[in-house]
């Protein structure tokens, strides 16, 4: 007896397909499942290698995660965190921006985003998540403040 038989949630009467199809339907199946739990595994691999300062092993790590998982934002941000860290500042903005598109209203990505881009000299993006920051954080947060005290430094 096949697993997905048994398996309430699976509404297509499983007699009527051929062999073939039933191959295939447990193939997606599984496929999906182990999606899932591979972009957990990746991530929480990549953010102990990161956190060692392993950020080669975490970018693999990340990468892996993302094939599984595009709209991922952890991933993406853990991604130009490592890029970061390893001083490819332009790299690294790619990623963040990447997330940004998935998650606009994230105060800690607008703050990296507003620092990379101080940190590439392109002001008018800095002053950008920086306007974006004190829309989020209307009666001011720590990423605001954070993003303020690069340009008075």
């Amino acid at each position: 007896m096949l697993i997905l038989q048994e398996n309430p949630l699976i509404i297509l009467p499983m007699s009527n397909l051929s062999l073939l199809q039933k191959f295939f339907l447990i193939l997606l199946t599984s496929f999906l499942f182990i999606g899932a739990s591979s972009t957990k595994n990746f991530y929480d691999e990549a953010l102990i290698q990161f956190k060692k300062n392993d950020f080669d092993s975490s970018i693999k790590s990340l990468e892996k995660s993302i094939v599984f998982e595009p709209k991922h934002i952890e991933s993406w941000i853990l991604l130009g965190k490592s890029y970061s860290a390893i001083d490819n500042k332009r790299i690294a903005n790619k990623y963040y921006k990447i997330a940004f598109n998935l998650k606009p209203e994230n105060s800690e990505l607008n703050f990296l985003l507003g620092e990379i881009s101080y940190q590439l000299n392109l002001i008018e993006e800095y002053n950008k998540y920086l306007s974006n920051l004190e829309i989020l954080c209307p009666y001011g947060c720590e990423d605001l403040s954070k993003l303020k005290k690069l340009k008075s430094n």
